[in-house]
């Protein structure tokens, strides 16, 4: 089983590697507001002691689609609850061709170099990953989760993140650094 680490009393160091899952970076980066106000301020204190000790954080284009989609379906969800958006519903055909839709891709599009900044980017080598090590996770978590595990193991990384997905059997004892009390 893996170690899991409270995210208020784990100190990153210099040495430390970090993947951050997407619930992290809309945690950081997504306007949710006040939606879990305090998971938010956990994840950001994290980030600003990650950066002040200058700790690594992984990224790759898997995880910025998962970024870019989560937060154009929470508009989505948004919108279409709008008054003048009743019975629209289809996300393609009604929120794509809307402005409110042009108006989040150029949010989105504003603060990815943001997160770009504060990360390396990961080639994932697909080609010598062994499916085999990711499928035996699927299933007790979705695919981008137990890919992400495949690749921490893989690397060495720790995992940040909300999802209790990873925790669910975690063959690789990948250690996760989190703020979700239901872990402890």
């Amino acid at each position: 089983m893996s170690k899991i680490h409270n995210i208020s009393s784990y100190q990153p160091t210099a040495s430390d590697v970090f993947f951050f899952d997407n619930n992290v970076w809309m945690y950081l980066f997504c306007p949710i507001a006040n939606y879990q106000k305090e998971k938010q301020q956990k994840y950001s204190s994290f980030f600003k002691s990650i950066c002040s000790v200058k700790s690594c954080i992984w990224i790759n284009a898997l995880v910025l689609s998962e970024f870019c989609n989560a937060w154009l379906r929470l508009e989505f969800d948004h919108w279409k609850k709008k008054s003048e958006n009743i019975g629209k519903n289809n996300y393609k055909r009604d929120f794509v061709q809307s402005g409110d839709y042009q108006d989040t891709v150029l949010a989105i599009k504003s603060v990815i170099p943001s997160i770009l900044k504060n990360t390396e980017r990961s080639s994932d080598n697909f080609n010598s990953i062994d499916c085999n090590h990711v499928f035996s996770e699927f299933g007790n978590s979705d695919f981008n989760d137990s890919y992400y595990l495949t690749l921490a193991h893989t690397n060495k990384w720790k995992i940040v993140t909300d999802d209790t997905d990873f925790l669910k059997s975690n063959l690789f004892d990948v250690e996760i650094i989190t703020a979700n009390n239901k872990n402890f």
